[in-house]
Order: C-alpha cells, then structure tokens, then sequence
C-alpha cells in the first residue's frame, strides 16, 4: 500500500500524465491510448490510492494530504528538474541535491543532508535550503495513551441543557432527549436525568462526543 508519495519513483512522463489526470480515477485516466513513456501499473497504483483516500475522505471523513499537496509535489519537481538539466548545460552537477558544498565552494557527494544517490527527494534553493518532495498521504501518528490521564472536556457546545420546562435537550443531537412532569418532584428529574445518561451510552451517532459529556454535570 503507498503510504509516501515520491514523485522521483515516476518519470517525467509518466508525473506530467498524472497532473493532467490527477483527480480521475485510474480508469478513466488510462481510458484509450497512453502516452509513450508511461507505465500503467505505476499510474493505477498512484491514481488508485489517491482515489481511494479521497472516497475515504468524502464518505468517512479520513483525513488524507489531499491532491493539492500531490500537485505541488510534483509541479516543484519538474520544475527542479528543468532546473537541473538547464544547470548541467553550463557544467554543473545533474543532480545538485546529491551534492554538498563547503565554506570555500568546493563540491562533493553525499554529505550530511544531501540526496541519496538513489533518488532525487528534496528540491536545493540557492540559499542552500532543502525541501522534500515526499508527501505522506496519510498521518499515521498514532496518539498518546489516555489510560491514566482525566478525559478531555468536551467541546463548548456539547452539552445537555435543561430547557426549564420539564425536557432535556442534547446538543448534538438538536433534540429533547429526556422529560419529566415538574409537578411530580425530584424523583421524576432523577428518572429524566437517568434517561440522559442512557441517551448519551447508548447513541449510535457521535458516539464519543455524548460520552464525553457525561462528565459535565447537567444543571437543572
């Protein structure tokens, strides 16, 4: 599964086809003849998972890097590279991000920071600056513990307010979600505030938003 998007491990060819058919699906990409120069195993291995994480994205909201960043990776490295190949015309390195230079101008290869002779990853400014090309497609992080530690407050709006009439309302859920006759005393509040707290267990939408306000006493 392509977790890391290096836009070195296509050619020229073959990332000009994906910028130009960058949000379709594999597909319809390759639909027809394609272009001298382009694998289409590496396009349906590009294309696909950039699908796949945008479906992700739209219909369970996974969080991806997205096709802007892709399309920034990739415009930045054919620019560098026409950068390069311009650069070695005059005499200088074919690939300068696999160079490192010294106080006194002198040039060599694989020094602290600088590319492996592998793969062009990172595009060198002329201040000496480098910046990756890589983009992670998706943050694979993975959180603290929580064990041990008090639960984080809810956010502002999540609550249950007491309406003054008898009813509770959730504010997730935009809805009454308990009440009780006010004449009959405490013991039908406790009943009603009881009902909150099997609304808020048992809800199978935002599941752990309500159980996170079962910790913020309901007033009323």
């Amino acid at each position: 599964m392509l977790t890391v998007f290096e836009p070195a491990r296509l050619s020229m060819e073959e990332l000009s086809f994906v910028l130009a058919h960058l949000e379709e699906s594999p597909n319809v990409a390759l639909h027809g003849s394609v272009p001298k120069g382009v694998n289409p195993t590496a396009i349906r291995t590009v294309l696909g998972r950039f699908a796949e994480l945008e479906e992700l994205a739209r219909v369970r909201n996974v969080p991806w890097a997205g096709y802007d960043r892709i399309k920034d990776s990739i415009e930045r490295f054919i620019a560098f590279q026409e950068k390069c190949v311009e650069g070695q015309s005059y005499g200088e390195p074919r690939h300068p991000s696999m160079m490192n230079w010294d106080s006194t101008g002198a040039m060599s290869r694989g020094g602290v920071g600088s590319d492996a002779s592998d793969m062009v990853r990172t595009e060198l400014l002329t201040d000496g600056t480098r910046v990756p090309f890589s983009v992670t497609l998706v943050d694979g992080k993975r959180r603290s513990s929580i064990w041990g530690k008090k639960t984080a407050p809810p956010a502002a709006e999540d609550k249950i307010v007491y309406q003054g009439d008898g009813t509770y309302k959730c504010t997730i859920c935009d809805k009454v979600v308990a009440s009780f006759d006010v004449d009959r005393g405490v013991r039908a509040k406790n009943t009603a505030k009881k009902q909150v707290r099997d609304h808020c267990m048992k809800a199978k939408r935002e599941h752990a938003r309500h159980r996170a306000i079962l910790n913020v006493p309901i007033q009323g």
